[in-house]
């Protein structure tokens, strides 16, 4: 082993034998401070003694870089290799980010934000915190239109398609132009990317059972197509499947109650599509649990718009052009009605604002079905055990005298017939296997049914 004279720590030079524990320490501090060089593979007096296990320890460290520091830190920090005396070093490269930065398991705290001090990394006081923190709100930031495409071989089809389909004139000669496709330099800007044919960003439907995230249930995707095609199949599929109808009879009137309110969901999705930071990687998402949903979308407010004028409907898209093209396509109203249809529906508390996003929480409204029984004049000690009967679920009895009449009917026909969700169709289906009523004779698309009662 020997000592290099050119391995010194100093304010922007940080020596370490291995990779270990308080390396996203010191990672944090260089971004929030003058950025610096972290070099993996010496000792603190210079020594250099090389890294075993090169490739692992390169895989650990850019996990970390990805999972464990938010925001997301990718575009300021490099990873590269080389030898010295023959032997291999890290050198990790930490520009001074735009934000400010901490350890995503302490969260925005003295024990998740760190400075550089001389050569050593120092807990952030809670002044400085609030300071580096509201500086990097005013920081401003590139538009998707002035960004560069990583990709300038684009198409779009799928976008031209639904121009016409939503009756917006398509002048081809003028394409570009007209919807803002190209930055200062002529070339496709991200705007463009996020239209194209060739978007390879994927935006995820996730279901839980429960009312937390212990237990996974289903995750759909939507994308790797033009945006505004992914964004209206997530916002049909849950309106279609997610939004489940429960029905019920009160005192001979049907009642269809759904989950949550179909227009209030529409224009927070739509919301989250215009306010979130494209810039990023991680795209806007919905999550179901069996009590609420919850969109989800990174980035925060247009630095000039306050989140009173946001509640009051003042539209101050951080994505306008993006938005501009939404409203040509009858998607958005210049109303402003959006966000204050949502708060009457619900109220402030569903909006909450972090330190890097945007998150919508709308709850079910699930009927008591106890309530229910009792306005029919059902006495609790007479009330079904764990479903309404035949005689108060329209939509059972509905399916069961469909079935009668044909018992070679699909699941995708009575859906078609009664113009109910196939989790509607299945669980009263279900609830008449249950009740001994019917029984299916093979597949769904060739068996059959048998009438038992």
């Amino acid at each position: 082993m020997r000592k290099n004279n050119v391995f010194q720590e100093t304010e922007k030079i940080e020596l370490k034998r291995l990779l270990n524990d308080s390396f996203a320490k010191e990672v944090v501090s260089f971004l929030n401070t003058n950025g610096g060089i972290i070099y993996i593979g010496v000792e603190d007096d210079g020594t250099i003694i090389g890294i075993d296990n090169l490739d692992e320890n390169l895989r650990n460290i850019a996990d970390i870089i990805t999972t464990q520091i938010l925001p997301n830190p990718q575009e300021f920090v490099k990873i590269e290799t080389f030898k010295e005396n023959n032997k291999q070093i890290i050198k990790v490269t930490i520009n001074v980010g735009k934000s400010l930065y901490y350890i995503k398991k302490y969260g925005r705290s003295s024990t998740g934000c760190y400075v550089r001090v001389g050569t050593s990394s120092r807990s952030m006081t809670e002044e400085q915190i609030e300071k580096k923190y509201i500086d990097g709100l005013n920081i401003v930031k590139p538009t998707i239109k002035e960004i560069e495409s990583d990709r300038q071989d684009l198409t779009f089809n799928q976008f031209k398609y639904l121009l016409n389909f939503y009756g917006v004139h398509v002048n081809n000669s003028a394409f570009d132009k007209n919807f803002n496709l190209r930055n200062k330099s002529k070339l496709y800007n991200k705007l463009a990317f996020l239209l194209s044919d060739q978007n390879n960003i994927s935006i995820k439907v996730v279901r839980f059972k429960g009312e937390d995230k212990s237990e996974f249930i289903s995750r759909k995707e939507f994308g790797y197509c033009c945006l505004i095609k992914a964004m209206s199949n997530s916002l049909e599929y849950v309106l279609d499947i997610l939004n489940i109808i429960q029905t019920e009879i009160i005192n001979g009137v049907r009642i269809d109650t759904p989950y949550f309110d179909k227009d209030s969901f529409r224009e927070a999705w739509i919301n989250a599509i215009c306010h979130h930071d494209w810039a990023q990687g991680t795209p806007p998402a919905v999550y179901a649990f069996d009590d609420r949903i919850e969109i989800i979308s990174h980035g925060l407010l247009k630095k000039d718009l306050t989140i009173d004028e946001f509640y009051s409907g003042v539209s101050k898209p951080v994505n306008e052009d993006l938005a501009k093209i939404l409203t040509q396509m009858h998607f958005i109203e210049q109303s402003g009605r959006g966000i204050p249809t949502i708060i009457k529906k619900y109220g402030k508390s569903v909006f909450h604002f972090g330190t890097s996003f945007i998150e919508c929480i709308i709850p079910y409204n699930i009927i008591d079905k106890n309530k229910i029984n009792e306005m029919n004049g059902i006495p609790f000690d007479k009330m079904p055990n764990d479903t309404v009967n035949d005689t108060v679920n329209d939509t059972v009895k509905c399916i069961y005298q469909i079935i009668v009449e044909n018992n070679n009917i699909t699941i995708n026909e009575i859906m078609k017939k009664i113009n109910r969700s196939r989790p509607t169709v299945t669980r009263a289906i279900s609830l008449l296997k249950k009740q001994n009523k019917i029984k299916r004779i093979g597949s769904d698309k060739t068996g059959y049914w048998i009438i038992i009662t």
